[in-house]
């Protein structure tokens, strides 16, 4: 891989910790802040990497798709449901539906339903599918970078006024996809302009940006009382939202633009799909029931929640390292991969 590249990794290594951080139970403020850039920087960055002459026709994209995205969504939804029927067994959640609807809901793919309950954050990877193939019928009938940012413009209207007026989750996250596509399509439009936007890349721009994002961030929650979460079609005030989102992946990216070559950050960056798959339902999960059962007490260790959070955060990190070894080594077909070579090829376009 080209070290210009290795910036998008830190960047997947940071965005993943934030969403694990703010998957944890931390105080209101700082999950409001994280929520307003966390997924729309993971779609941007997804959007970087997209090629249009890899795709020459749709029977390809679904072809390469299928097997980078569709496939691996898939098989951690399964190990998903596994996990949640062994829960189910002794009596660890309460699910009183037929115990086959999860596993057809992994094929129906509708987020905060009967159907994904075992799935949690998996919703992102159809949601991913789902935006990649909107943006590749919009860079086809596009073809120029003007027609194609207007049509992101017009198809993210769309989704924000589905969003407003209905705000029911759809089959594979495709209400969301409307919405994430503009930044997918940012990303892959900052790529094209990127020589012309390096003028900003210094700290100064930062800074600015960091303020807009806090200030905008603040005053949609203020105004709205809704704290932006696109899993719960929760948007806000929909300029505010845009400001808040765009801002702060601006900040991070020029953030992550000046950070030195980061191990740690590129390793979670590299395998942010097993992170993402296992964080939620089954490691924090764990945590939670042991604290609940008195095995581990961390209120006599620390007693502040962002402390907390941020112990789970990176305790997750250390402990899913061997499931990462397992997987990548021994089970890559999950990953959409055949060889560790393709590793790197999948990693970054897939997610």
């Amino acid at each position: 891989m080209s070290k210009r590249l290795d910036w998008l990794d830190i960047g997947k290594g940071l965005g993943m910790l934030l969403v694990m951080l703010g998957h944890a139970d931390i105080p209101t403020p700082l999950k409001t802040y994280i929520y307003t850039f966390h997924m729309p920087l993971f779609f941007f960055l997804s959007g970087y990497l997209y090629n249009k002459d890899k795709f020459p026709s749709l029977k390809v994209f679904f072809k390469k798709r299928t097997k980078t995205l569709i496939l691996p969504y898939l098989s951690f939804s399964f190990m998903a449901y596994l996990w949640f029927l062994l829960l189910n067994h002794f009596g660890l959640v309460n699910y009183k539906n037929n115990l086959l609807t999860p596993l057809l809901g992994s094929v129906i793919a509708e987020r905060k339903s009967i159907w994904t309950v075992h799935s949690g954050a998996l919703w992102f990877v159809s949601c991913l599918f789902c935006t990649e193939l909107l943006f590749y019928f919009i860079a086809k009938i596009g073809r120029t970078k003007k027609a194609i940012g207007s049509l992101l413009l017009v198809t993210s209207v769309v989704g924000c006024l589905y969003n407003k007026m209905v705000g029911q989750p759809l089959p594979w996250n495709i209400d969301v996809a409307m919405i994430s596509v503009g930044f997918y399509g940012a990303g892959y439009l900052f790529k094209e302009y990127n020589k012309n936007l390096e003028r900003f890349n210094h700290l100064k721009a930062l800074v600015l940006l960091l303020i807009v994002n806090l200030f905008t961030g603040y005053l949609n929650y203020v105004l709205t009382g809704e704290r932006v979460d696109f899993y719960n079609s929760s948007l806000g005030n929909i300029v505010l939202f845009y400001l808040s989102a765009f801002s702060g992946i601006g900040a991070l990216v020029i953030l992550i633009k000046h950070m030195k070559k980061n191990k740690v950050l590129q390793y979670i960056g590299k395998n942010s799909f097993i992170y993402l798959a296992f964080h939620q339902k089954i490691v924090f999960f764990v945590f939670s029931l042991l604290i609940q059962k008195s095995i581990f007490n961390f209120e006599s260790i620390i007693d502040h929640p962002i402390v907390e959070g941020v112990l789970f955060t990176l305790i997750t990190v250390v402990i899913l390292i061997p499931a990462v070894y397992i997987i990548n080594h021994y089970f890559p077909f999950m990953l959409g991969k055949t060889t560790r070579k393709s590793m790197r090829e999948v990693s970054l376009n897939a997610y």
